[in-house]
């Protein structure tokens, strides 16, 4: 997910390479599907059946357990990007965790939630003050960052105030997670769930190549040590990965012009790209990608170059990237339709973002561990009753916490960008393997 900026990388290696369209794949019709449900999510709405906070229409999965309401407020703290350089993907996760909470009548396991949302600032220093903030204003759990760096940061305060975090992001390796969860994926599980799937149809060699900072390293390294180990070879010169200048902190600093970095994929005579870019260099990396000498070498991403509001600014230069991701919402169940129809209902008809699903799982594992926590309990106690959960079933399918790790044991989807009505879409081509605990 969003990646901190900074710092010069240990290089792994990396390879990559895209297998044939296949014109087999189910031909998209979802658009058509997706107004129909936003046209009976309006109906909802409009009939007095719609949603609180401005949503309208969609799905309440009830009270689980039938456990009786409470008087006590559960205080949570939302710690998001909502107006920096992830603003967006903040806001998602804000909106989406607002989502849970109006489908189920303004509770988390029976108690009124008290929700603060609180600007998690443009350093890793800022989102540590501002948790610090939370914590002592009362909040019993804390949901965020959105930033990589930042998640590092305040995963030690989440441990020492003994209150739990549970991150929406992709999450780096902790020395200590005894209170940080994360609903959204390992920052290396990505670039692992494809490998098998690019050994399989692409011969080697594949060239790989990331943004320069924490967050692409690992989703580099995370393709780059399960491709190799299967025995691909990389395309980069000495076998190890390309990483792209990036800013600290200081977004005009990041790589603008990627005209060397294609022509090195041209010179190498990969057989395939494999990438993984944040934000606006990852606009600019495919827009420049579709106009080069290069544009016909099969391009494989991690899903969140081509993801919510990324893939509407680079348009018609996406079509055809394969991407991998733990959602689609071309997932094919009804929760996922009722889901993608309450948030196009509140957000003038979009298509939820990665962002805006482990936003509202992220609430959905409160209502569940608050409920088994009991209607006074504080956050030790809630921590305890989350180690305690079990399957957590979402719109992306059901999944629930590794007990090594605190993340997800899921699903991931092949993902791929087609036409689908009028606007590009991530159409879901086919399940990979579950990663193993």
């Amino acid at each position: 997910m969003a990646a901190a900026r900074g710092g010069a990388p240990t290089p792994d290696a990396a390879g990559v390479r895209r297998g044939p369209h296949r014109s087999s794949y189910r031909t998209p019709h979802r658009r058509r599907a997706f107004a129909a449900l936003l046209l009976a999510a309006s109906t909802a709405a409009s009939a007095g059946c719609g949603l609180s906070g401005g949503y309208g229409g969609g799905l309440s999965y009830g009270d689980p357990g039938g456990r009786p309401d409470s008087h006590t407020p559960f205080p949570v703290g939302l710690l998001l990007d909502t107006s920096g350089t992830n603003g967006s993907d903040g806001a998602d996760a804000r909106d989406g965790f607002e989502l849970y909470v109006s489908q189920h009548g303004g509770r988390l396991g029976g108690r009124p939630a008290q929700v603060t949302v609180a600007n998690e600032g443009p350093t890793p220093a800022a989102t540590a003050t501002t948790m610090q903030g939370l914590v002592a204003a009362g909040a019993q759990t804390v949901v965020g960052p959105i930033d990589y760096a930042g998640y590092e940061s305040v995963a030690p305060l989440a441990d020492a105030a003994h209150v739990p975090l549970i991150g929406v992001v992709a999450r780096p390796d902790l020395t200590d997670i005894s209170y940080v969860w994360n609903v959204a994926f390992l920052s290396t599980e990505p670039g692992a769930a494809i490998a098998p799937f690019i050994y399989n149809h692409v011969k080697s060699p594949v060239f790989a190549i990331g943004g320069n900072y924490p967050g692409d390293w690992e989703q580099v390294r995370g393709f780059v040590d399960s491709y190799t180990a299967l025995g691909g070879k990389l395309a980069n010169t000495a076998g190890q990965p390309t990483f792209t200048p990036a800013a600290t902190f200081t977004p005009a600093n990041d790589t603008t012009d990627f005209t060397p970095y294609l022509q090195a994929i041209k010179d190498s005579g990969a057989k395939a790209v494999y990438c993984a870019f944040t934000g606006a260099e990852a606009v600019r990396f495919v827009q420049q990608y579709a106009r080069s000498e290069v544009k016909d070498v099969p391009l494989y991403a991690v899903g969140l170059v081509t993801d919510g509001p990324l893939l509407k600014q680079e348009g018609p230069a996406a079509t055809n990237i394969t991407s991998v991701l733990n959602y689609s919402p071309d997932v094919d169940t009804a929760a996922n339709r009722a889901f993608v129809s309450a948030w196009a209902a509140g957000h003038d008809g979009q298509e939820p973002s990665v962002y805006a699903l482990t936003g509202y799982d992220a609430a959905a594992l409160l209502d569940q561990a608050v409920a088994q926590a009991g209607p006074n309990a504080g956050a030790a106690a809630v921590n305890t009753a989350i180690a305690a959960l079990g399957r957590i079933d979402s719109p992306r399918g059901a999944w629930q916490l590794a007990s090594t790790t605190h993340a997800p044991i899921q699903k991931w989807y092949l993902r791929r960008v087609q036409v689908d009505g009028t606007a590009p879409a991530n159409v879901e081509i086919e399940e990979l393997a579950t990663l193993p605990d």
